[in-house]
């Protein structure tokens, strides 16, 4: 189901799941990982934090990232969300 809204979401326009740089920072192992943030805080790439960056994008800035203006997703139900964290899951 994660993998199908990271297509029918156009996540796919600014996220790799191959570890390639596209406009966006790439979903591949960064789940449980170390995310270091334009403000030089790191956070790791959990539910909670996975979660909030789709729903509120600009809360937490990935560095490097700082042109990018990913739209919120608020309108996603919590179902869909918890399916794309599973799918960035399994792209290890």
């Amino acid at each position: 189901a994660g993998q199908a809204l990271y297509s029918s979401q156009g996540c796919q326009g600014c996220h790799s799941v191959d570890g390639s740089k596209v406009v966006g920072p790439s979903w591949k192992g960064i789940y449980g990982h170390q995310v270091e943030l334009e403000d030089g805080t790191t956070v790791t790439a959990d539910d909670a934090y996975i979660h909030e960056s789709i729903v509120q994008p600009q809360a937490k800035i990935v560095k490097g990232f700082t042109t990018v203006q990913m739209p919120p997703f608020a309108s996603m139900t919590d179902q869909q969300v918890a399916d794309i964290i599973a799918y960035m899951k399994t792209l290890e």
